[in-house]
């Protein structure tokens, strides 16, 4: 008698495949947003939309390995055994060693939070992993999804500000942040600073992938005039200085780029005139210059944010050098609270605001060789992602990202070879045709016709 097993699920090993795509994009298009909390700002518990559409894609990407496993098929090309799951696995190590010998711990949060960074973790590198040189789409559709919506936000933000509404639980992250009567408006993600820096790694990784989509699949210029313009009104000077390292990218690129740099300084002397002209005749020039000065640098905010910033820097700095036990192991993953009191008192979220000096204190000197080997490992292989090495190294001397999903899907497609997976599809069994949600799957699929 014949055997239908592979008939019969045929069509769910399609459908389940494209079901995990789909929710891959938005996955990655959600992973920055925490301004939506589906339990309604719930003392105790924050649920982004990220945690939910996580497990469900999980779900897919189990019911796919069940579906390819009962039709005969391998299980799925995931490149699980390399370096970087290596590395991963060792630093979730050092994080459960650091909760089991911890120093202290007095709001019990070091094993939740051990908890909650072992699934970023770990769903990041299966993400990057099972996705392979589907990427590029996943990036660039994602992309597209989160600038529209953060565009929407920004504008539903300031309708809100300028008309005194009140926010639901579930959007109470809407509420705009300012430096005194300066607005700054940071759109799906709560914080001013992280919302500049998303958007610019954003942007960064749907350049870098270009190269892999087909012809006019790109993302459109607009969408990065538009994600330039929602990082700038952010006002965040990491964000500032991130974008100029992103638009260096394409002019180191370029083969013209003395072309490039003549045109960008000749626009930039037209349109900056042409601003100081108007500025001056209507006699707002030293108002603006005031007010520009405010948001970036002389407000009291701004002093006493700097000020707090580096000695947070340095009192996190001088624990990893003084103590031993420090140094070695970590005072314990989740605990920075204990050690940032001066500054945030009782509160939970008190830390060091700066990546690397909070993963040294929390995880010791083998925990800080394995965040700088994850980031700097696209730069010295010389991945398509290196120039992103740059930005990921800056922002993490002024902001704590290890609570981010984004930041981790990010580091963990950084370490993804496209040229690998480019070269391995290329040498493949041909995919069977197929109409997919947006093509991913079938170019990849290894079902063979009967």
């Amino acid at each position: 008698m014949k055997d239908t097993t592979a008939y019969t699920l045929s069509p769910i090993l399609m459908l389940a495949a494209r079901l995990r795509v789909f929710f891959a994009i938005i996955c990655l298009a959600f992973a920055p947003v925490d301004v939506i909390d589906v339990f309604g700002n719930v003392e105790g518990f924050h649920l982004t939309p990220f945690l939910l559409l996580s497990v469900l894609y999980v779900f897919l990407l189990v019911l796919e390995f069940i579906s390819r496993r009962a039709v005969g098929l391998s299980s799925s090309p995931l490149r699980l055994f390399d370096s970087t799951s290596a590395v991963v696995l060792i630093f979730i190590l050092l994080i459960w060693t650091s909760v089991i010998i911890l120093s202290k711990d007095t709001q019990n949060l070091a094993f939740n939070r051990a908890i909650y960074t072992t699934w970023l973790m770990l769903f990041a590198r299966f993400f990057a992993a099972r996705e392979g040189l589907s990427l590029p789409s996943i990036i660039a559709w994602a992309f597209r999804i989160f600038i529209v919506c953060d565009a929407i936000t920004v504008v539903i933000q300031m309708l809100i500000l300028l008309n005194g509404l009140s926010l639901p639980g579930v959007f109470y992250g809407l509420a705009v942040s300012g430096v005194e009567n300066i607005i700054r408006p940071s759109g799906l993600v709560s914080d001013p600073n992280r919302s500049s820096v998303v958007l610019v790694l954003f942007m960064g990784l749907a350049f870098l992938s270009k190269g892999y989509l087909k012809e006019g699949k790109g993302v459109g210029r607009g969408y990065y005039v538009l994600g330039t313009i929602l990082s700038l009104l952010a006002i965040s000077r990491t964000g500032i200085v991130s974008l100029a390292l992103l638009a260096s990218i394409p002019f180191m690129q370029s083969r013209r780029k003395l072309k490039i740099a003549g045109t960008s300084l000749l626009a930039t002397i037209v349109l900056g005139g042409m601003g100081l002209l108007y500025l001056a005749s209507t006699k707002n020039l030293s108002s603006f210059v005031e007010q520009a000065s405010l948001a970036l640098f002389s407000s009291a905010q701004r002093q006493e944010s700097s000020s707090i910033h580096f000695q947070l820097i340095s009192g996190g700095t001088g624990k990893f050098l003084e103590d031993p036990k420090v140094f070695l192991v970590g005072a314990g993953w989740g605990t920075e609270y204990e050690y940032t009191k001066e500054f945030f008192a009782d509160s939970k979220y008190g830390n060091f605001h700066c990546e690397l000096v909070s993963i040294a204190v929390q995880t010791g000197i083998a925990g800080l060789a394995c965040i700088l080997l994850l980031i700097t490992k696209p730069l010295l292989l010389g991945l398509e992602w290196k120039p992103l090495t740059f930005i990921i190294l800056w922002s993490c001397i002024f902001y704590q990202y290890h609570g981010d999903p984004f930041w981790w899907i990010v580091l963990m497609v950084m370490n993804t070879s496209l040229a690998s997976w480019a070269h391995r599809r290329s040498i493949s069994i041909p995919a069977v045709p197929s109409r997919d949600l947006p093509g991913l799957y079938a170019s990849r699929c290894s079902i063979k016709c009967p």
